[in-house]
C-alpha cells in the first residue's frame, strides 16, 4: 500500500517538503486560524429564504402552506428593512405600523393556538414585535407542513369583526390574505411600490372571499346566484348561490382581480370599486358593500 503514495518516488513526507503548495495546505491544516464568526444576518436570511421556498410533503397542505410561507417571507424582508422612525409611520386604522404588527400577531395566534404553537407572543414579552411575529408564523408554518390532509377540513375561528368558522384549509389563506394585505399597508405607509401576490394565490384569495360572501349580505336571503367574472392576473369566472334554493343568476359583476382582493380587505371604499355590472344594480351594489366587510380589521 505504501507505493500508492509515493509520487514520483517520493514519500508523501518528501513531497511536502519539496512542493510549495502542498506545504503551505499542510500548514493550514496542522495551524487552522482561529473561525471567522457567521454575520449576524445570516441565520435570518437562510430562513426567510427557506420559508420562500420550501415545500411541504403533502400536495394539499403544499397548496395553502406555499403561499403563506411565501407572504411570511416577503413581510419578514419588509420589516428587516424598515428603518426605526419608519416603525411609527402612521398606519389608517391601527396607528403604526408597530401596532399593526401587533394586530397580525394576535390574528395569526387564534391558528398557531390551534396547530398547538406555544403562546409565542405572550412569552416572549421582551422581544420586538418583528421577532415575536416571525418566531409565530415561522412555527406555525412548521406544524401546518408537517400535518396531514385529513386536518385541512377542521374548523377553526377566522379573524376579523365577524365571527365565522371555516375548515382549516381557508384559515391559512385567510392569513395569506392578511399577510399580504397588511405588508402592502406597510409599503404605503413608509414610499413602498404595492406588491400583489401571484396570480394563482389572488385566485385563491377570491375563492376564500367569495365563499364567505353569501352570509355577509344584510338582509333576508334571495332566491338568486351572482356571476363574478374578474379579468387579470388571478382572474376567472365564479357563480355564487346567495342562497340553498337560488334558481337564476341576478347579476353579472366585473372587476379586476387584484382589487377585487384589496375590496374585500376593505382597502377600497365599496362606493368608489370600479366594476362593471349587468342585471339587478341594487343587488349589485349590496354584494360591493357586503364584499368589503370581509377583510381582518
Amino acid at each position: 500500500m505504501t507505493d500508492l503514495y509515493l509520487y514520483n518516488g517520493q514519500s508523501p513526507d518528501e513531497h511536502v517538503a519539496s512542493c510549495p503548495d502542498c506545504r503551505a495546505a499542510s500548514a493550514l491544516l496542522d495551524r487552522p486560524e482561529t473561525p471567522a464568526e457567521p454575520p449576524p444576518t445570516l441565520r435570518d436570511a437562510v430562513l426567510s429564504l427557506a420559508r420562500r421556498r420550501r415545500s411541504p410533503a403533502v400536495l394539499a397542505v403544499s397548496s395553502v402552506a406555499a403561499p403563506y410561507a411565501e407572504q411570511v417571507a416577503l413581510m419578514d424582508d419588509l420589516l428587516k428593512d424598515l428603518s426605526e422612525p419608519q416603525w411609527d409611520a402612521p398606519i389608517p386604522r391601527h396607528g403604526t405600523v408597530r401596532a399593526l404588527v401587533e394586530h397580525l400577531v394576535a390574528n395569526d395566534a387564534t391558528v398557531a393556538a390551534f396547530m398547538g404553537v406555544p403562546g409565542t407572543a405572550a412569552a416572549m414579552v421582551a422581544a420586538t414585535v418583528h421577532r415575536r411575529w416571525r418566531e409565530q408564523a415561522g412555527s406555525l408554518l412548521e406544524r401546518v407542513s408537517g400535518s396531514g390532509e385529513v386536518l385541512l377540513g377542521v374548523e377553526v375561528a377566522l379573524a376579523g369583526v365577524r365571527p365565522a368558522r371555516a375548515p382549516l384549509r381557508q384559515a391559512l389563506v385567510q392569513r395569506t390574505f392578511e399577510t399580504w394585505t397588511h405588508a402592502d399597508d406597510i409599503r404605503a405607509a413608509t414610499d413602498r411600490a404595492a406588491s400583489p401576490p401571484r396570480p394563482e394565490h389572488v385566485h385563491l384569495i377570491v375563492e376564500f372571499g367569495l365563499a364567505l360572501l353569501p352570509r355577509a349580505m344584510r338582509g333576508p336571503r334571495r332566491d338568486v346566484s351572482a356571476t363574478v367574472v374578474l379579468t387579470g392576473p388571478g382572474g376567472g369566472s365564479w357563480t355564487v348561490p346567495l342562497s340553498p334554493a337560488s334558481d337564476h343568476v341576478a347579476v353579472v359583476i366585473s372587476a379586476d382581480a387584484v382589487e377585487f382582493c384589496r375590496l374585500l380587505g376593505n382597502r377600497w371604499p365599496p362606493g368608489s370599486f370600479p366594476y362593471a355590472a349587468e342585471g339587478d344594480p341594487a343587488l349589485a351594489r349590496e354584494l360591493i358593500r357586503a364584499a368589503a366587510t370581509l377583510g381582518c380589521d
